[in-house]
């Protein structure tokens, strides 16, 4: 793998290819940070927030769409919020990971109270949100929600609840926004971010690795080596989304021991994966 660019994050999270602008986005989540970059030269702004985003997306009118811990915004240029859906009907806590799924809802995976100690209630979720601010409940009672994607022929969902160290395949309904358990399932050490490529491979972040998961078996068929210890996530980008970018952790781990720790790293790979999709 290659090293993106010098910027550190504490946990970095969510890579995401944004067509429009030809550029790699992603959050530095604890530090309240937006990261742009060009990943054919490597370089880089910086968007500084009031507010954490552990996730971020895009609608088809060209709006960033972040998540927070207190609910799901439009975020304008001028870093003014507007919510997607109605805030005094619906409550969206201790947002995580979240993506625009294949109907153009927007998905977002949720951390329980209990993990925040605000509670003893193990009830993190997984909801969409409709272009009208429809908010539906898929999964509950999930203690960590964390990396999803979707199948090629989007027939199915594949979703963490990281704490679990499992990834379970739900077959997907699109047009009623539903899921159902097929019962198969794979534990994976220390799993987190992933993403899926044109061969209906997942490639998921593990312990030091990225590992490429072959979905009509749940095997193993190709793993990679990442520079740092905890990659945190991973996403295709460039002009043939065939570069993954993997972004990684910092968070309670000594720099010197470990100097690769928060840095964003690329890898070409022979196979690539499809556009992110769109809300709305």
């Amino acid at each position: 793998m290659k090293l993106l660019h010098d910027k550190r994050s504490i946990i970095g999270e969510g890579p995401i290819w944004c067509e429009s602008e030809k550029l790699l986005y992603y959050v530095n989540g604890f530090e309240c940070e937006i990261i742009k970059t060009n990943v054919e030269n490597g370089d880089y702004s910086v968007i500084t927030l009031p507010f954490c985003v552990p996730a971020l997306g895009f609608s088809k009118d060209g709006r960033m769409i972040v998540t927070t811990f207190d609910g799901v915004y439009y975020l304008s240029e001028s870093l003014e919020r507007t919510p997607l859906y109605d805030m005094q009907r619906y409550s969206i806590l201790y947002g995580n990971d979240s993506k625009t799924g294949p109907d153009g809802r927007y998905y977002v995976g949720t951390q329980s109270a209990k993990r925040y100690g605000v509670s003893d209630k193990v009830d993190g979720k997984l909801y969409s949100i409709d272009k009208n601010g429809n908010v539906k409940v898929l999964l509950d009672g999930l203690i960590l929600s964390n990396g999803f994607d979707w199948s090629m022929d989007e027939k199915y969902l594949y979703h963490t609840d990281s704490d679990t160290n499992i990834i379970k395949e739900y077959e997907f309904d699109k047009t009623r926004s539903e899921v159902q358990f097929t019962g198969r399932q794979i534990e994976i050490p220390c799993v987190d971010g992933f993403t899926i490529d044109r061969e209906n491979c997942l490639l998921v972040t593990s312990k030091g690795y990225i590992l490429r998961i072959k979905t009509s078996d749940f095997t193993c068929i190709d793993e990679y080596k990442a520079p740092a210890m905890y990659p945190a996530s991973c996403g295709f980008c460039g002009e043939n989304m065939d570069i993954l970018a993997v972004v990684t952790s910092r968070h309670n781990i000594d720099i010197e021991r470990y100097p690769e720790a928060g840095l964003t790293y690329t890898k070409k790979l022979p196979v690539g994966g499809r556009l992110p999709y769109l809300f709305g």
